[in-house]
């Protein structure tokens, strides 16, 4: 972008292309709300009758049980260590250096908060 008008329209269709991406999230997660309600009372049927699969024509559908393993926090990695590491000085100083020792990149982007109004809201 070379000029002042160059400028303003690529700033222009960012902020457009911005608020698109927002109203597409919002219907994204409604949709996911949707679907997830929808998929346990799917899976509660299926584990009830004892149906493994569910052929839609153009897929087929898998009843699946997966473990979920909790996030690995700085705060569960103390907690674990301070159950095998009686010395709790030592254990600060393990997490001092893991915190010390990760990676940081930066970049450069654009970061839009919107003012406290009504009209954002349904946006």
């Amino acid at each position: 972008m070379n000029t002042k008008e160059e400028f303003e329209q690529g700033f222009k269709k960012w902020a457009l292309l911005d608020n698109r991406i927002r109203k597409a999230n919002t219907e994204l997660k409604n949709w996911r709300s949707e679907r997830d309600t929808i998929e346990s009372q799917v899976c509660a049927y299926m584990q009830q009758k004892g149906s493994k699969r569910i052929d839609t024509g153009d897929s087929v559908v898998t009843f699946c049980e997966h473990n979920e393993y909790q996030t690995l926090t700085y705060g569960y990695v103390e907690k674990c260590l301070g159950e095998i590491i009686a010395d709790q000085e030592h254990v600060k100083h393990i997490m001092n250096y893991l915190k010390s020792k990760r990676e940081i990149n930066k970049t450069t982007g654009l970061r839009r908060t919107f003012k406290k109004t009504d009209s954002n809201e349904n946006v």
